[in-house]
Parts: structure tokens; sequence; C-alpha cells
């Protein structure tokens, strides 16, 4: 899950994963703030919708079975922080992946890796 730049590599990443380790298209779904079109182009305020990415993830049956990972290059993203805050409060594993330390994302994870 991410918005702009962060949520098209991880569009791109998770299109990946069928065809590298022959797993089901459905396995590893990309969501990004914004849907379909912020692949293109972007979607203003997409990123700041904190309604929105707990929709997006029911609108695919995420469950506390599944595990999130939360892309924002900042650590701050209203829109990943929601999906973390939701993904959590259903008992899934969440992992976040950020540039910054220390960045409102690390408590809301169970595994917050700073690149």
């Amino acid at each position: 899950m991410g918005a702009g730049t962060s949520g098209r590599l991880g569009v791109m990443d998770a299109a990946e994963c069928p065809p590298t380790f022959g797993i089901s298209l459905d396995l590893v779904q990309a969501v990004i703030a914004g849907g379909m079109k912020a692949i293109l182009c972007s979607v203003e305020g997409a990123e700041d919708d904190v309604r929105a990415a707990p929709e997006d993830l029911k609108s695919r049956g995420f469950t506390g079975k599944d595990i999130l990972v939360g892309i924002s290059a900042s650590g701050r993203t209203p829109y990943v922080l929601a999906g973390l805050r939701f993904a959590r409060s259903l008992g899934a594993p969440v992992v976040g992946l950020t540039c910054n330390e220390d960045t409102e994302m690390a408590p809301l994870t169970d595994v917050c890796i700073t690149v």
C-alpha cells in the first residue's frame, strides 16, 4: 500500500511477483491511493484521504490473515498510516518501508525497514 511514487513502485513490485515466483495473481495485491488512475498520473489529495485506505483494503477482501506492507518515503503519508492502523485493528501483521528513521509509521508496524 502506498501513494504517489511509493505506491507506483509497490504496483510494479506486485506485478512482478506472479511471473517471478509462480504465484497466483491475487496473492500479492497492490493498493495505491487514488486507484488505478494514480498509476499513470497524479491524483491530487489521494495521499491525504484517510477514509479511502480502509475501504480500499476491504474492497480487496483484506483480513487479519493477510500481511500489509505500507510504503511511504516520508514515513507519514496519511493514506498509508490509515491503512496500517486498519490492518492492525484486524490483527494482521504489518510491515513498513520508509526512507526516514523514527517516523509516525514505525510504531504502527511489526517491522519497519528504513532504507
